[in-house]
């Protein structure tokens, strides 16, 4: 381009007063037979001169030269403003110029243009006009945009998989199910930003699907708890994809009237299906790269987050499990000794703390012995499952039921004094004395329990305080009749 305008330039006479490439043989063959649009102007800025690969580009058709409402006409609207404001300096400051445009070529297609521009002085030192050269760039431009939008893709991709390991290493470290809902909504609104979801997840005996964490618009859901048959992803174990609303087949769990696509996940790992995943596909345009995304790409993304969503919470229900089993006893399915020794100093430190009282009560079976001689071991363990399942039916939501050993049991009331735990106590002990015990059809002899009643601050901060108080609370209703509560003396 530089050697092509260097011939013109040299091509072109020192005469300012009249057209000069009208009578200069030389010009005409050198700037028609260039490889590039060239152009020149007068020093009023009039078109005076194109050549004739600039009239095959715009689709001219008659002979002669094209003016610049020509070029004005075929500019894109969003370009006009820039590229006159860069010609009027250009034309007053006599200096050279470059602009890029898009110019509508004959085809009606907009192409991109890197138009220069050099001032042309004649030999009297006297500014002329410019003479310029247009270069189709379209090509350049969409493979700067591809390689653009590739860098865009790549650190968008980047940022998402950052989001999901750090989803994965909170995941990792929950000590239950329920502690993951809020960091599963916390990070969905990151990484699926300006859509609105759902992790819908099986309920304990697989009856309904319940949505444990939800973001963006909730109107986009028809309900929060599903059969499983709502939703097509799950009936079928595979990704159900809607992009038009209208023209495909909708889960139950969306609102009939929805606006937008959506995808739905199954959330299987280790060949459990834990439940799925629903995202809104969104807009498609995404602004922040200006640029379309598309579906294939959005469905990825969300396949992706439910496959690892289901491989952490798999793995979380397992730890959990095994937790579970090692802090219960197998029997009774009530907390065990160890689980006992664990909550109860830790309950107690935040009693210390919030000044908030704490009951305990201690049971007792009375004449368990006799109920093992009498009716074997079998009906012994059965008496103690009966009587588990009481004290479970007499717990409020934050109170906790344990098996100390053997025939004992322990009952820790959070809030309660002492007076509420004795309450408390006596209801456990006339269920238990109301209750018909029948082992394999037969009926036992009646089952009575003794309790001792201890609370804290009253009887101590400490777990062996409280418990030393509530064990001797239980002996003396042992000692005196059993089948009673008694409270300790603090």
């Amino acid at each position: 381009m530089a050697k092509t305008k260097e011939i013109v330039t040299e091509a072109l006479p020192t005469i300012a007063d009249k057209p000069f490439f009208e009578e200069d043989t030389d010009f005409k063959i050198v700037a028609e037979d260039a490889p590039v649009m060239l152009w020149l102007t007068n020093s009023e800025g009039k078109v005076v001169f194109t050549n004739s690969k600039w009239k095959k580009f715009v689709g001219a058709t008659t002979e002669g030269q094209l003016s610049g409402e020509t070029w004005l006409n075929a500019l894109h609207s969003d370009d006009r403003d820039d590229c006159l404001h860069v010609f009027r300096d250009a034309f007053q400051s006599h200096q050279p110029f470059e602009m890029e445009y898009r110019l509508r070529r004959f085809d009606s297609q907009y192409r991109y243009i890197l138009d220069t521009g050099e001032p042309y002085i004649n030999k009297e030192g006297k500014f002329s006009g410019f003479i310029g050269s247009s270069t189709d760039i379209t090509d350049r431009k969409n493979y700067e945009n591809r390689l653009h939008l590739s860098q865009l893709e790549l650190t968008q991709h980047n940022r998402e998989m950052a989001l999901i390991n750090e989803l994965n290493s909170y995941l990792q470290v929950c000590r239950s199910l329920k502690e993951t809902h809020a960091i599963v909504h916390y990070y969905a609104k990151r990484i699926f930003t300006d859509q609105s979801g759902a992790l819908y997840l099986f309920n304990d005996d697989h009856s309904l699907v319940e949505a444990v964490a939800t973001w963006g618009e909730a109107q986009f859901f028809s309900s929060l708890a599903i059969a499983s048959d709502d939703c097509w992803a799950l009936r079928q174990g595979r990704l159900h994809i809607v992009e038009d609303p209208d023209n495909a087949i909708l889960c139950h769990h969306v609102l009939p009237n929805i606006n937008q696509g959506y995808v739905c996940s199954p959330a299987i790992a280790q060949g459990e299906m834990i439940g799925f995943l629903c995202v809104t596909l969104g807009d498609k345009h995404d602004d922040k790269r200006g640029a379309w995304t598309s579906v294939e790409s959005r469905t990825r993304l969300i396949s992706l987050a439910a496959d690892n969503l289901a491989m952490a919470l798999v793995s979380l229900k397992l730890r959990e499990a095994l937790r579970n089993r090692s802090l219960h006893d197998p029997m009774t399915q009530l907390f065990n000794r160890r689980y006992l020794d664990e909550s109860l100093a830790h309950e107690l430190a935040n009693c210390h703390r919030n000044t908030t009282a704490l009951g305990l009560i201690m049971i007792d079976i009375d004449h368990f012995k006799t109920y093992n001689d009498t009716y074997g071991h079998d009906a012994g363990d059965f008496v103690l499952t009966e009587i588990a399942e009481i004290m479970r039916s007499k717990l409020r939501e934050h109170d906790i039921a344990c098996r100390y050993g053997g025939e004992e049991l322990v009952m820790i009331l959070l809030g309660a004094n002492k007076e509420t735990a004795a309450i408390r106590a006596e209801s456990v002990r006339a269920a238990i004395e109301k209750h018909e015990f029948t082992y394999k059809g037969k009926a036992l002899a009646k089952v009575t329990a003794s309790f001792g009643v201890a609370a804290c601050p009253e009887d101590g901060h400490s777990s062996h305080a409280l418990l030393k108080a509530a064990d001797v609370a239980l002996y003396q209703a042992k000692d005196t009749g059993r089948n009673k509560v008694v409270l300790s003396q603090s």
